[in-house]
């Protein structure tokens, strides 16, 4: 295994390392991954608070009025914006870890009146049994991965072909067309697959291509693999009744 003698001081977030993390010793290589499922897991903690918090909230409060007015491109274009911020400040520690932190209480908020209204209709199990398919598909296919050690690299154009693919025809039917499919259960089923393909992907990436320096904007790649996934999820188990 080739390493670099200079690995050990050139690691730290927010340092100008560009060397893949898998390049480096051992004690980087899993410095590296305990630092990313550690700000990852620090994020589901401040999203499931947020949610939590925000589900609870009356039907007239600020959170439910300010996200069910915000229409359909104007959710995209602000989540759009949000993401951006937080990987152009990917190397510049510790704004890295508020981008991160901020992205988890914008997510918790903007899911927040979804699972209230689930909440009301189907009761909290289906939320609880959502997050949890959720977190074992999460686990399994990170655990595959990482024991596998295989490079996923090559699911990249067929995955950002179906997510590109996926955003057109929710683009479409903002304008009536296909708002039917985007609303039925065939929509979230696809992107529950997607996704998965996402998780596989990234983890890969993780593995094989990050920097050890950007931990903060790998953890937030598979934050936003597993708040998507629990989004789709618990919209197919809510039409089970």
């Amino acid at each position: 295994m080739r390493t670099f003698p200079n690995s050990r001081t050139t690691t730290f977030e927010g340092s100008a390392d560009t060397v893949p993390a898998s390049l480096a010793d051992t004690p980087v290589r899993m410095a590296f991954l305990r630092k990313v499922y550690s700000l990852f897991s620090m994020a589901i903690l401040i999203f499931v608070g947020t949610m939590a918090w925000g589900a609870t909230q009356p039907a007239d409060s600020w959170v439910n009025l300010l996200f069910a007015r915000m229409g359909f491109m104007s959710f995209i274009l602000f989540m759009a914006a949000i993401f951006f911020l937080a990987r152009v400040t990917a190397k510049r520690f510790p704004l890295n870890l508020i981008g991160l932190g901020l992205f988890a209480v914008l997510e918790g908020l903007m899911v927040s009146p979804m699972v209230g209204q689930v909440v009301a209709t189907s009761g909290p199990g289906v939320v609880f049994q959502a997050f949890g398919l959720t977190a074992v598909v999460f686990g399994g296919l990170t655990a595959y991965v990482l024991l596998t050690k295989k490079d996923f690299s090559w699911m990249r154009a067929a995955l950002w072909t179906g997510f590109w693919l996926m955003m057109g025809i929710a683009v479409l039917s903002f304008f009536g067309i296909g708002a039917g499919f985007v609303m039925g259960w065939g929509y979230s089923a696809a992107m529950v697959l997607l996704f998965a393909g996402f998780m596989i992907y990234d983890t890969s990436m993780i593995l094989h291509r990050y920097p050890a320096n950007m931990a903060a904007s790998a953890a937030l790649t598979i934050f936003l693999d597993f708040v998507i996934m629990f989004i789709h999820i618990l919209r197919l188990f809510s039409r089970r009744d």
